[in-house]
């Protein structure tokens, strides 16, 4: 059996683009995975990029999704020890949801929808069996929870592998090996709270690709078909999707034919004049456009350092080409003048949480000085979404 392997496609990204790239990227992945003839198709969360995509997303998706319409297939998935048997078109998708489609439970999440109209089987805490001439391969998935929950979510799930079948696991979650600095919001789980038994387990969320062997589970960081973040790890290796052989276990990474090119340059500077920053920029960018590019390419600087006496950041003012290149420019020039607004944007670079991870933070502690056992993260996207009542019957059985 032939399986393709994709994720964080995030259709709805951007307003520059990137915007069509996303569905582009979407498009490419589904016609390479019908030229080689897959039998199946997984993929790892994040297909949307907001948890809520407005309905001109929704139009750009649904003819992605037709493009891949033909025969249907019937699948019949585990969930909390039920069996459900769902119906998908063309080469049948198996998705679980990333933390960018995660609703809570009151609130139906996207990839429900998809999966209503018969577009690809959602996945989270269960499985699925796939068959093709007598061979059985099963597939397990968590979908992506708050990364401070998804330790507990995961031994709660604690899926286990068929014996004497080909197994799969896909997850969209953090783990601590990938990042810089240990903090259970931005990730609880290492690689070693990974189940056992496994043939391969995939994960998405990240956006740079990876292949480990840790204790014997082989583990697969797809990657993201496409730029949003600009990250240094991104810019060693093209983007593209996977093929996984059942058989003989061989997993392959295909390139897309036609990307874009992401480069990530961070220089350091001591005590220097605003023009020599300028200047060293401005070098940097000769050395790239003297090369041509199918596509306008990706430019990420960070520009890190002391400036002379008297002078910051703003006093190094560049003139980027914007019509060759899109750019991300980071400025963080230390200065008696701007020390303060640096320290605090370290802590909050440290802290990594959003808006709404602080609010579910300041509920949470509320919840526990009043001494209730509630589903604070329930709570919260009732009191967000308006259903007061829903949540007053929570607080009203405590």
């Amino acid at each position: 059996m032939l399986l393709g392997i994709f994720s964080d496609t995030h259709l709805g990204f951007g307003d520059d683009a990137r915007y069509e790239e996303a569905f582009d990227r979407f498009d490419e992945s589904i016609n390479f995975f019908k030229e080689k003839n897959v039998d199946y198709i997984l993929h790892a969360g994040d297909l949307f990029d907001h948890a809520i995509p407005t309905q001109e997303v929704w139009h750009k998706t649904m003819k992605c999704f037709n493009k891949n319409s033909s025969k249907l297939t019937t699948l019949t998935k585990s969930y909390l020890e039920k069996k459900f048997d769902v119906e998908v078109r063309g080469i049948p998708i198996i998705a679980i949801h990333g933390t960018h489609e995660f609703r809570g439970k009151d609130f139906s999440n996207a990839l429900a929808v998809l999966e209503e109209a018969n577009c690809l089987l959602h996945l989270h805490a269960g499985n699925v069996k796939l068959s093709k001439n007598g061979e059985e391969v099963y597939i397990h998935g968590m979908g992506g929870v708050p990364e401070k929950h998804a330790k507990l979510v995961l031994q709660k799930y604690s899926p286990k592998p068929i014996d004497g079948k080909t197994n799969l696991l896909l997850v969209h979650q953090s783990f601590k090996e990938f990042l810089p600095f240990d903090d259970e919001s931005i990730a609880s789980l290492s690689l070693s709270d990974l189940p056992d038994g496994f043939d391969l387990i995939i994960d998405g969320h990240l956006h740079w690709t990876n292949e480990q062997n840790v204790e014997g589970k082989r583990f697969l960081l797809t990657g993201s078909t496409i730029f949003t973040q600009m990250k240094k790890l991104e810019s060693k290796k093209g983007k593209g999707c996977f093929l996984f052989d059942t058989e003989t276990k061989k997993l392959d990474f295909f390139p897309f034919k036609n990307q874009r090119k992401l480069f990530y340059e961070k220089i350091k500077f001591n005590n220097v004049q605003p023009e020599e920053v300028i200047l060293a920029v401005n070098q940097k960018l000769s050395e790239i456009f003297s090369n041509e590019f199918e596509m306008i390419p990706l430019i990420r600087f960070k520009l890190v350092g002391t400036l002379a006496k008297g002078f910051s950041g703003k006093d190094v003012k560049l003139e980027l080409p914007l019509d060759k290149a899109i750019f991300s420019v980071t400025k963080k020039f230390e200065s008696a003048l701007f020390k303060r607004q640096i320290d605090n944007l370290k802590e909050l670079q440290k802290e990594k949480k959003g808006v709404i991870e602080m609010g579910i933070t300041i509920l949470e502690k509320n919840v526990e000085d009043a001494n209730l056992v509630i589903d604070t993260r329930r709570l919260f996207d009732l009191l967000s979404n308006d259903e007061i009542d829903k949540a007053q019957n929570i607080l009203l059985k405590n």
